[in-house]
């Protein structure tokens, strides 16, 4: 399986929202005051990594690693940085396995969680977060045997107010047959600079009709399908939650679906985070809340773990950064005086968060999760927080169904640094529950794997990881047909994700409580 953005190959004419560069001809600049502001920044981000890092005393000395090294003539400058952040990563360890944490394995050349981004100029970031500004159409497509079919689609997208859903295949676009992966990407760079795109649809009940769509943007709506099930005298609660957006649009579309578990008494929940890659911790929190019956409320659902010179506010290098808002500005304390990222606390007892339940579901028994291998950062720790307190299983999805999935690994969380016009993000601390577990960094591994089937829509009774929920268990037979149906002629799979959604474990400026002093 291959996992892109749906962007990947559009560069000229989509917007990219974290690895834009500006690429300059080097002759234009003064060399050396060019050469001095990188080495700089270089420096920078070691010493900040000396004292932020989750890892930092396996980090080297000066000495030994001399960042001014990774400068490189007619070099892009967000390169050198990222040559730094990946050196730096290969360092520590897990001392029980002597793997490397940051070893990522679906691309060794990257570091699996720590990143620098350019800062976004002078806008407002908030809209970024909860509108789609990449694919103006608001869908996502899987390619196999040159079969184009929507994965996902947002329900608040033009796609998602056309009635598309996923499963439906796409036959042609714009007049032409979608033939190969190549044709598809032709296609669609037409249609992103016509403004509109027109798709032949095979839906699910095997109908043809055409279906145009002007590109907009529109809200995000991360709640993707909502609905109930029934299970013998159980109702099961079905919710297909695509990204942890902020809190206040995560709010507003989740609310709704638990009313409508509520009212129907479900008992069981199924949380389908299959393509769900994270986001906002605060928001993480809020579906918790809605989730955790009641008699759970106010203890510890987890805590977050930054180093020790963290934890003991002596990181002196965030004596200079500032603590900015949502545009990049600066805040500041009753006295009007600027907060600095050395003025918050990062002790465990500050940073250990509760249940604080308000609303939601209040007796639920038992809780489901459909997840991949892409399900990541903030949809494991929503996973993680309730298995001292719930009867969790999970069901594992692949386009084989043959060998068992894990999430992508990832229990720790950070916030920008400011570098200049970067954002420096470091593994910073460990997402930990209420019983000290947290060590997934190879991931959260399934207890039943079956196949992602692609060609039904979410929360369907003929969807394999429903049917493994719903007949408690799936049988060999009905595996084994699956799977070999999979097989069968089977070349590749490629994923286009649409670029709108989140990942990582992400704070805001609210997440963060000022040391008492």
């Amino acid at each position: 399986m291959e996992v892109r953005s749906i962007n990947t190959f559009l560069a000229s004419v989509m917007f990219f929202l974290f690895y834009s560069c500006n690429k300059k001809d080097i002759s234009v600049y003064d060399i050396s005051s060019n050469k001095r502001k990188i080495t700089e920044c270089l420096d920078s981000i070691y010493r900040i990594a000396q004292q932020v890092y989750l890892w930092n005393d396996q980090l080297p000395a000066i000495d030994r690693f001399n960042p001014k090294l990774f400068f490189q003539e007619q070099t892009n400058e967000i390169k050198l940085y990222e040559n730094e952040i990946f050196q730096l990563t290969r360092y520590p360890k897990n001392t029980a396995t002597n793997e490397i944490y940051e070893y990522n394995l679906l691309n060794p050349e990257l570091p699996k969680y720590s990143t620098i981004v350019q800062t976004l100029p002078s806008i407002d970031r908030k809209p970024i977060m909860d509108y789609a500004l990449s694919n103006p159409f608001g869908i996502s497509v899987a390619m196999e045997n040159n079969n184009i079919r929507l994965l996902y689609v947002d329900p608040n997208s033009p796609a998602g107010k056309a009635g598309l859903t996923r499963g439906m295949q796409i036959v042609s676009i714009n007049g032409e047959k979608v033939i190969s992966e190549n044709s598809f990407i032709k296609q669609w760079q037409i249609a992103l600079n016509l403004s509109f795109i027109k798709f032949e649809i095979l839906d699910l009940n095997l109908r043809r009709r055409e279906v145009r769509l002007n590109a907009s943007v529109y809200e995000q709506n991360p709640v993707v399908k909502k609905l109930v099930l029934d299970k013998s005298n159980i109702k099961i609660g079905y919710l297909a939650y695509n990204s942890f957006t902020s809190e206040e649009n995560t709010r507003k579309y989740l609310e709704p679906a638990f009313l409508t578990f509520e009212q129907s008494n479900v008992s069981e929940l199924i949380v389908d985070l299959r393509y769900n890659q994270g986001g906002f911790q605060a928001s993480v929190n809020f579906l918790a809340n809605m989730i955790v019956p009641s008699s759970v409320n106010k203890k510890i659902m987890y805590s977050e773990h930054y180093n020790t010179l963290m934890q003991m506010g002596k990181a002196d290098i965030l004596k200079s950064r500032y603590l900015l808002d949502q545009n990049g500005k600066p805040t500041y304390d009753e006295n009007g005086t600027p907060i600095t990222l050395y003025d918050l606390d990062y002790t465990r007892s500050t940073n250990t968060i509760y249940f604080n339940k308000e609303s939601g579901l209040h007796n639920l028994k038992k809780i489901y999760f459909i997840i991949s291998d892409m399900t990541a950062s903030a949809s494991e720790l929503l996973i993680n927080i309730f298995r001292p307190y719930l009867d969790v299983q999970i069901i594992g999805v692949s386009r084989t169904g043959k060998q068992r999935v894990k999430t992508f690994g990832k229990p720790v969380g950070f916030f920008p640094i400011k570098i200049k016009q970067y954002d420096l993000y470091l593994s910073m601390y460990q997402l930990l529950n209420s019983k000290n577990e947290g060590h997934y960094f190879k991931g959260i591994p399934a207890d039943q794997t079956v196949i992602d089937e692609i060609e039904t829509d979410f929360g369907s009774k003929e969807d394999p990881a429903i049917m493994a929920i719903i007949n408690n268990g799936i049988s060999k037979k009905s595996h084994r047909s699956l799977v070999q149906k999979n097989s069968l002629n089977k070349t590749h799979t490629s994923y286009y994700l649409n670029n709108d959604r989140l990942q990582g474990n992400l704070k805001t400026v609210r997440d963060l409580k000022i040391r008492k002093k």
